[in-house]
């Protein structure tokens, strides 16, 4: 803990506290994502800080003033399922669309030499990690190639086949992974 002033950059994507909606809340609150911990951290008017409980009634989180939707979802990941945070980039029709945002802590290098500088810990903003959610299910990850999004709707494989042949499209890219889902959302 003494070493926490030490650490460069943040823990959080954005620093300062906003104005936010709660599933459950009647009023408006003050909240702020600690990506780090995958914590929605409250504040009141007296200036006291709480983590918002993971459970239902508080699970969708609408932050103005651009009303970016954080969802508390199971989601599936490499290490197995998780009950976390996801920012909702699309919904409609059964189909959602999330980003997972992380923050890291990077450990710090001792200087090996003098001809070498030491290297302070620091957070880390991790590449966003893309969920598929259908039917209010558990969010799977977004498949990493075509053929396996394609297996995903066995149903609809032709008509997805001819919309990847008809589009530029790339699983990397967020704006054109919306726009498929929203092609997706149309079945």
């Amino acid at each position: 803990n003494k070493n926490v002033s030490k650490i460069e950059g943040s823990k959080y994507l954005v620093d300062e506290f906003r104005s936010a909606g709660i599933s459950g809340v009647p009023q408006k609150v003050m909240v702020r994502y600690n990506a780090m911990t995958d914590m929605i951290e409250v504040q009141n008017e007296k200036k006291e800080l709480f983590s918002l409980v993971k459970t239902p009634p508080y699970s969708t989180i609408t932050v103005l003033p651009d009303n970016t939707i954080i969802k508390l979802l199971n989601y599936k990941t490499k290490e197995g399922e998780v009950n976390g945070y996801l920012v909702e980039l699309f919904n409609s029709n059964d189909i959602a669309f999330y980003r997972r945002d992380r923050i890291t802590l990077q450990k710090g290098k001792e200087a090996v030499n003098s001809y070498s500088s030491a290297t302070a810990p620091r957070y880390v903003t991790t590449t966003g990690e893309y969920y598929l959610s259908l039917k209010n299910e558990t969010a799977i990850p977004m498949p990493k190639n075509k053929k396996e999004f394609q297996k995903l709707f066995p149903t609809k494989k032709e008509e997805i086949a001819v919309y990847l042949k008809n589009n530029s499209f790339s699983l990397k890219d967020e704006k054109s992974s919306i726009e498929m889902t929203k092609f997706l959302s149309n079945f």
